[in-house]
């Protein structure tokens, strides 16, 4: 009797704290704000398409070389984009961030232009004059932004249709060389709710950045998309915490063999056309 009473009373006292302890982290969950922004959907190397609300913005979307190592967006996508089929439909804009067969094929951003004749492109100037030669009706002529950027320009803004469109020039990766090539980081804030960024190939040395310090502070960013090396070294980790003013980062540019170190690394980022995370910031 006197260990039945010892094991009641202990079955008991265990159903107590276990409901205590339940009781507590439910009420925990229940405090979590959750403030959901929108949705990014990958599609291959540093392509991505975010939603937020009415608004789908395509970063990167046409391209056709990688030399052997990075992701194309697979055809089904890529048809499915230039077709307009849901979830690729009614698209906003597209931006670009550099003139490279990696990110970027001119005939079939001109195409797209013309098939869908209300959307707008943002893009370096480098891009914008490749276009130009395709000699594009003026229909589509007059919904290209480009930005014209030299090194060591203070960042540009246009307001459109309510996209707030932000583009520093950073230098492509392996600076010095390639200094030539317009390489744009898009800060874009989608109706006032979501921001997030595009890095393109920006070198990570943090002396890029630290000139543009008031910029990257002005507002803050929901969600950040460097390229993959950023994530391999301590100045490239420095600059996504402490500079660019980002609440999340997920890394784009992922090579199809992902390397070990990146993987170690436990950072988040996109490997398989056709993922899609839901956007949001940090509650409070």
């Amino acid at each position: 009797m006197y260990v039945g009473n010892r094991i009641s009373i202990s079955i008991l006292i265990l159903t107590l704290v276990v409901s205590t302890l339940t009781h507590a982290h439910e009420h925990k969950v229940e405090n979590v704000k959750t403030h959901i922004k929108g949705e990014v959907t990958y599609l291959g190397n540093a392509a991505l398409m975010v939603e937020s609300g009415d608004n789908k913005v395509l970063f990167d979307p046409f391209f056709h070389s990688h030399f052997n190592i990075y992701q194309l967006v697979p055809e089904e996508i890529e048809n499915a984009i230039k077709q307009g089929v849901s979830p690729y439909n009614e698209i906003t804009a597209i931006v670009i961030s550099h003139a490279h067969g990696d990110h970027f094929a001119a005939q079939d951003v001109a195409d797209y232009l013309h098939k869908f004749p209300h959307v707008k492109l943002y893009a370096p100037q480098q891009a914008v004059e490749e276009l130009i030669t395709l000699r594009m009706e003026n229909s589509v002529q007059e919904r290209i932004h480009g930005f014209d950027l030299a090194l060591g320009d203070q960042p540009k803004q246009v307001i459109h249709d309510g996209l707030l469109i932000e583009a520093a020039r950073i230098p492509h990766a392996g600076w010095p060389g390639r200094a030539d090539v317009e390489n744009l980081v898009f800060r874009v804030t989608i109706a006032d709710k979501l921001t997030v960024m595009h890095l393109g190939d920006a070198d990570p040395n943090n002396k890029h950045y630290v000139p543009f310090f008031s910029h990257w502070h002005k507002r803050k960013t929901h969600t950040a998309f460097p390229p993959y090396w950023f994530f391999l070294s301590s100045q490239g980790n420095a600059i996504l915490e402490n500079t660019l003013n980002a609440e999340k980062h997920i890394g784009v540019h992922v090579p199809v063999k992902i390397p070990q170190t990146l993987i170690d690394s436990k950072k988040s980022f996109f490997s398989q056309p056709g993922e899609r995370v839901t956007l949001s910031d940090s509650g409070g």
